[in-house]
């Protein structure tokens, strides 16, 4: 059974903690993602950064914190991440485009089924062969015209 909750109630527990921080609005998820990309961030930059070319750990830690805050504030048509990514896999892949006619009276599959079964007009055509021998006159003739 599918429940479906209206626009303007958000589902779990977490969903109604949220933080202001300035301009911005964070619920806990997103400050969670956030803290996730931060630490990995800098777990990047201390890591590598011991072996020598900080700025280039540094522009891949940089990179690696994006990616956490895109996760993060992602919104597209009231969606996340997943879920929009979900829909547009389920709607890309696995929907069949649908044409529509007017004027045209679509053919029942069921009855054009129930025709093939019951065997109505079942016609046969057996094709025979009538001259199964060679004619040597005939290769002969398609020889000399140059067909071939």
């Amino acid at each position: 059974m599918k429940v479906v909750f209206p626009k303007n109630i958000q589902k779990g527990m977490l969903a109604g903690m949220t933080f202001q921080i300035g301009p911005i609005t964070l619920s806990i998820v997103q400050l969670f993602v956030v803290g996730v990309g931060v630490a990995a961030a800098m777990a990047i930059f201390n890591t590598f950064s011991k072996s020598g070319g900080k700025a280039i750990w540094a522009l891949l830690a940089v990179l690696v914190l994006l990616i956490f805050v895109f996760v993060a504030f992602f919104k597209m048509s009231e969606l996340g991440l997943i879920a929009f990514v979900a829909k547009l896999v389920r709607n890309l892949f696995f929907d069949s485009p649908r044409k529509f006619q007017a004027n045209y009276d679509k053919v029942d599959p069921l009855k054009t089924t129930m025709k093939r079964a019951k065997g109505g007009d079942q016609t046969q055509t057996i094709f025979e062969q009538k001259d199964k021998s060679f004619n040597k006159e005939r290769l002969d003739k398609i020889n000399d015209s140059s067909l071939i």
